[in-house]
């Protein structure tokens, strides 16, 4: 499954360099942010697996972007693109102990090298719990707890269609998109392979699969909620 990265560098010329090249890599799926507040905005209807933040020495730097995100409720992990003025001083070290930085200027090559490491450090440190109505999904275990009852596991594509739909938060999910996220592109797949899995996930969550509950389709589309 793609990981979605939310992108903001002040030079508008860096930024749209930056973005065609990193689009260009299949893994990820790179969504634009034109400010800081945009940020905050598009993380709030759709978690980002990873957050890149670029920095420069006059409006953007290190120093006031920290102090902007110290007030928001961000959880995602930072890629800072740091400028090569940014003096190491004991406020970059500590937000780096939580997050992580790269400095100007880099080759792409390393860039993404940075990104694809610090996306699989984060998807291996900790498996993150979700609530799906009445149950506990855990996506590095592919399985879903109902209360004290046994372990439901799930296969690999039905984990990546429910984190696909997690992530969209309330937002209905189309079918291209979901086979693009979670088979990327793969000629061979149908929707009625989607569907098939779509099904299967229904009868593992709901109880009554002719009356969904969780797993809501709507104009050809999905959502996911918590009930």
């Amino acid at each position: 499954m793609k990981k979605k990265i939310l992108f903001f560098e002040p030079s508008n010329l860096l930024r749209k360099a930056l973005f065609d090249q990193m689009s260009m890599v299949q893994s990820f799926e790179i969504f634009d942010a034109f400010s800081l507040e945009e940020i905050i905005l598009q993380n709030k209807s759709s978690t980002s697996d990873l957050i890149i933040i670029g920095t420069d020495n006059e409006a953007h730097s290190f120093f006031s972007i920290n102090q902007f995100i110290q007030g928001t409720d961000l959880k995602s992990k930072i890629l800072f693109m740091v400028d090569p003025s940014t003096s190491i001083r004991s406020e970059f070290e500590e937000s780096l102990a939580t997050n992580y930085y790269i400095k100007k200027p880099f080759r792409v090559q390393n860039l993404v090298k940075k990104i694809s490491a610090i996306l699989a450090k984060i998807s291996t440190s900790i498996d993150v719990a979700h609530n799906i109505g009445p149950f506990v999904f855990y996506p590095i275990k592919k399985i879903i707890i109902f209360g004290d009852q046994a372990k439901i596991e799930l296969t690999e594509k039905e984990v990546d269609i429910l984190r696909c739909l997690i992530n969209s938060g309330e937002e209905y999910v189309d079918k291209e998109k979901l086979l693009k996220q979670v088979w990327n592109y793969n000629s061979d797949v149908t929707t009625h392979t989607l569907e098939t899995h779509i099904y299967r996930l229904r009868q593992k969550l709901e109880i009554d699969q002719s009356i969904p509950r969780l797993i809501i389709s709507k104009g050809g589309g999905f959502t996911i909620r918590s009930i």
